[in-house]
């Protein structure tokens, strides 16, 4: 759990969006006069733990006489490439490109054998063909959600530092792209040779580089912070009015100025920024991950289950402290806050009137 602590509570810089939460948190315990709650660490789920593996695909190849077989079919090559030294030792991405232009050469040599008196040659590539289509889910997982990559994308960082201030947008076109392209080959769409196909290697590239670890972990300090915060307003309305019979106390007037300056402010932004980078990783890792669900493993859906319900946190946290602030205030005059509850994760005008 230290080591855990550490992580969570790391040297992010100074003017970043944990920093600027505590800031928060402390200046609203004190303007409430009462001490921070307990609060347990939250802990992100590492997707290490989960021990993914890549799921069994046993398939079945051609004879060596029936490769001979097949001079004339572009297939040939293919199948060579998966035999050769290399190809029996390529990465679970080099094997799923290989079925992919099996896929892609598979129906005109099958026309070609046909055409060449070999019905039973174009019998059996026919089969073959069909069983990895079949597994092709499998392929991709293991290629994809179970690769190195992925586990990279989700791995923590030590702090958020400015977090997500300067994220790259190439990151949510890499997952597009994958979940597109994930669609398209399921959906049979498996044209283009093994070299056109090659660009799911430099998506997958991109994505080692993601920030997928970071958005976990601005989570889970978001989360713990806004539930001391909302328990602090718990605490108080439990001791004290705020505005005993509608007039405004001083520790009222404290905790309007910090929830006005500090929590919209200077959370809020950084809460609005988190869910803009939220909606933009998640919608597409959703899909991608929707189009395997027949094949996903119970380790992976059990860390996935995690991870939703930790990202969810960036949504909910903050509406909760929301309607906290205004309950907490509720019977005070003159207060700035908006008539309609909505999310504070919006930008401070949504809980502000200028």
């Amino acid at each position: 759990m230290g080591a855990l602590f550490s992580l969570l509570v790391g040297c992010d810089a100074v003017d970043s969006g944990p920093n600027k939460l505590r800031d928060y948190l402390q200046r609203l315990v004190r303007g409430l006069d009462v001490e921070v709650p307990a609060a347990p660490l939250v802990a992100p789920p590492r997707i290490v733990d989960a021990a993914l593996r890549p799921l069994p695909v046993a398939m079945a190849n051609l004879s060596v006489l029936d490769f001979l077989a097949l001079s004339g079919c572009e297939l040939q090559v293919n199948l060579g490439r998966r035999n050769s030294s290399l190809g029996r030792h390529a990465s679970a991405s080099q094997r799923l490109l290989l079925d992919l232009e099996f896929l892609d050469l598979a129906p005109g040599c099958v026309e070609h054998l046909s055409n060449s008196d070999n019905p039973e040659l174009a019998s059996e590539i026919q089969r073959i063909a069909a069983e990895r289509r079949r597994l092709l889910p499998l392929r991709i997982y293991n290629a994809v959600l179970a690769g190195y990559e992925f586990q990279s994308f989700w791995r923590l960082p030590p702090n958020l530092d400015n977090y997500p201030t300067q994220t790259s947008s190439e990151v949510v076109d890499a997952l597009a792209w994958l979940q597109s392209a994930v669609k398209g080959w399921l959906n049979g769409n498996t044209s283009g040779s093994f070299e056109q196909n090659q660009a799911l290697e430099g998506h997958l590239a991109t994505l080692r580089a993601g920030d997928g670890g970071a958005l976990l972990l601005a989570a889970a300090e978001a989360s713990r912070s806004l539930q001391q915060a909302t328990g602090a307003l718990d605490a108080s309305q439990r001791l004290r009015n705020l505005c005993p019979g509608q007039q405004k106390s001083r520790r009222a007037e404290i905790v309007e100025t910090v929830t006005v300056k500090f929590f919209a402010g200077e959370v809020q932004p950084w809460l609005a920024a988190l869910n803009r980078r939220h909606h933009g990783l998640i919608t597409p890792l959703l899909e991608l991950e929707g189009h395997l669900s027949a094949v996903l493993p119970t380790e992976y859906l059990t860390w996935q289950r995690k991870r939703d319900s930790l990202l969810a946190t960036l949504h909910l946290k903050p509406k909760e402290h929301v309607t906290a602030i205004k309950s907490a205030l509720a019977d005070c005059p003159g207060v700035p806050w908006s008539g309609s509850e909505s999310s504070a994760a919006s930008g401070p005008r949504d809980l502000l009137q200028s």
